[in-house]
């Protein structure tokens, strides 16, 4: 009785240091996304090096990820949400893995990140699925940029200043 006593109090506290050390970031900590995303050529120069990277862009929808990040898993079933309602609205889904070095990472500075490319190859959203700690399915900030009545919109929508689930990709 005594060790199971021990072994309920150890996995009571493990499950306390866990869920403090998962406590909500910044999508942007340094604040990288949202200077650069102030200058009046960041759409541009986004999409441009999303086509060095040799990727299809026009009507895409663009998901960065990273191998190793438990956020991933988290959101895992609002990605996967998103991508069914951009296959449905039409759109290509991308996916993009940064853990590798990388000429985007200078871009996106946290995952799970998602961009949405319009089919004239014009950038309309980047940034989190969604802000909160558990990135769950109706409360995304993606999604109606993915739905074909938000097109008539003059210019991209950068989320930056988020805070959520999320892994940096400057610190590491």
């Amino acid at each position: 009785m005594p060790i199971l006593l021990i072994i309920w109090a150890a996995g009571l506290l493990f499950a306390v240091l866990y869920a403090a050390s998962n406590k909500p970031k910044y999508f942007d900590p340094q604040n990288v996304l949202h200077q650069s995303a102030m200058s009046l050529s960041f759409d541009t120069e986004f999409v441009e090096a999303l086509s060095k990277e040799k990727l299809g862009l026009a009507g895409s929808v663009i998901h960065f990820q990273g191998r190793d990040c438990f956020c991933q898993t988290v959101a895992q079933s609002h990605i996967s949400s998103v991508e069914k309602l951009a296959e449905k609205q039409q759109f290509n889904n991308i996916n993009v893995t940064l853990d590798e070095p990388s000429s985007l990472k200078t871009y996106v500075p946290s995952v799970p990140a998602v961009a949405v490319i319009d089919m004239e190859g014009k950038l309309h959203y980047f940034g989190p699925y969604s802000s909160g700690m558990f990135c769950t399915e109706g409360d995304g900030l993606v999604e109606p940029f993915i739905k074909k009545d938000q097109f008539a919109r003059a210019g991209a929508t950068v989320i930056s200043q988020s805070q959520g689930c999320y892994c940096n990709l400057t610190s590491v």
